[in-house]
Order: C-alpha cells, then sequence, then structure tokens
C-alpha cells in the first residue's frame, strides 16, 4: 500500500468513528486523557494534515503553526468534512514532491530540513496511528457502543507481525 492510500485508509477509519460520535461524547473530557478530549486527538490529527498540505503548497511544511480550531474539537460532523476535504486532496499530490520541513525543538532556532511529499505523509500517517491508538482506548473504556475495527491504532508492521503469529 503506498502513502496516499494508506493514508485514505486512515481517514476512512477516523471517518467511520466520527459519525458514530454525538457531539457531547466528542467534548467529554476523559481522565485517561488527563482531561482531554477525543476531539482533541481528531483535530491535532486532522491539523496537521492541513498543515502538510498548506506546506505543499507553499514549499514548507510547518506542523508548529497549526491553527488549533476548535470548531474541528467540538464537533465530529464539521471535523469530518475536513478530514473528507483532505481526502479529495490526496490523490493529486505528487510524493516525490521536494518540500523543506521546519523544525521546532522549542529554541528560537527553527531550522529546516529537506524532505519529500511521500515522506511527510508516512509521517502523517504514522502520526494519526498513534493519536488513534488513544483514541480506541477512550472509546473502549467510555463509548463501547462505537464501532472500530481491530485494526484502528495499529500499525501495518504490528498488523503483519500478528499475522505472522497467528498462521
Amino acid at each position: 500500500m503506498q502513502a496516499i492510500s494508506a493514508t485514505l485508509t486512515i481517514i476512512d477509519q477516523i471517518h467511520h468513528v466520527l459519525v458514530q460520535l454525538e457531539p457531547h461524547e466528542y467534548r467529554r473530557q476523559l481522565p485517561e486523557f488527563e482531561g482531554n478530549t477525543l476531539g482533541q486527538h481528531f483535530r491535532h490529527i486532522l491539523e496537521f494534515f492541513q498543515c502538510l498540505e498548506k506546506g505543499i503548497g507553499s514549499g514548507v511544511v510547518d506542523y508548529a503553526s497549526r491553527e488549533r480550531n476548535l470548531l474541528y474539537e467540538d464537533n465530529p460532523g464539521v471535523a469530518a468534512a475536513a478530514f473528507g476535504a483532505f481526502a479529495e486532496v490526496l490523490p493529486g499530490l505528487d510524493p516525490s514532491g521536494i518540500v523543506q520541513v521546519k523544525a521546532e525543538f522549542g529554541s528560537d532556532e527553527r531550522p529546516d530540513y529537506a524532505s519529500t511529499v511521500g515522506r511527510e505523509l508516512l509521517f502523517v500517517y504514522d502520526h494519526a496511528i498513534h493519536h488513534l491508538a488513544m483514541i480506541k482506548i477512550g472509546l473502549l473504556v467510555h463509548f463501547p457502543a462505537v464501532r472500530t475495527g481491530k485494526d484502528l491504532g495499529v500499525s501495518p508492521s504490528t498488523i503483519k507481525a500478528r499475522k505472522l503469529l497467528n498462521t
């Protein structure tokens, strides 16, 4: 599976969860998240996707300059629409395209590093899996009626390893 199709798969998984959540569930502070919400995690994933899209257009990807749009963490329908908009852009991206990535190490200096669109798709894909693993914990504990696939929040290498162990 290539970067674009893999990212589309993740967005499909996200959409499947978002359409099952009521706004009050999406905004509920969860103790496992130290009072943060499912919506905050989904917003965080989304805004990394959006930073990549914006950075491809400008030539400089800056994940630290997220908008932190509260609508995305308050309303699962608004978030689902924004994920859908990114999914529409994905097929047109060129994974071999060159971009610069602005680093954030907590100092005033923010160096740029050369990368490719494909490498950054891998980054946002892995980042989404990481947050989906946390989201899945919140769902299992607080919203067991929400149906997720068994592979939500699981990296492809772990899925392959599980298959090898079960054969």
